[in-house]
């Protein structure tokens, strides 16, 4: 799954989840996927993060509609969501209960921990199709 990402693109993520800090950035990931199921992440698009402030450092919740608006836009650009990505202030790159209990079944999931001196780790995770 490390091919799948740029240069540009990691460092994309890890601007995001800096920029954030102390607050949990989130995002999705953007690409096409080959024939043979092989991935290319073309763009990395933040999303606001639609919980309070006061738990923003623990959790973070997209805006339907908007995820619906993109998905639109692009299989008009024959593109499609291939993950999200999200930051873990002052935490582990590891899935909490919540992420685990949400995970979409063939999706990539980065997720990056990130402290006040900067990103510790990042880590990446997809729930097997069934």
């Amino acid at each position: 799954m490390e091919s799948a990402f740029n240069k540009k693109i990691s460092a994309q993520l890890e601007f995001s989840a800096k920029n954030a800090y102390p607050g949990e950035c989130c995002g999705i990931l953007i690409g096409m996927r080959s024939k043979n199921g092989e991935i290319e992440i073309t763009e990395a698009r933040d999303l606001p993060n639609q919980i309070p402030d006061a738990k923003k450092n623990a959790h973070f919740l997209t805006d339907p509609l908007l995820l619906y608006q993109v998905e639109k836009e692009l299989d008009e650009r024959g593109l499609e969501i291939l993950g999200v990505y999200h930051s873990h202030p002052d935490c582990k790159a590891i899935l909490s209960k919540e992420d685990l209990e949400n995970m979409v079944p063939g999706l990539l999931y980065v997720i990056l921990s990130v402290t006040k001196d900067g990103i510790a780790d990042i880590k990446c995770y997809r729930k097997n199709l069934v």
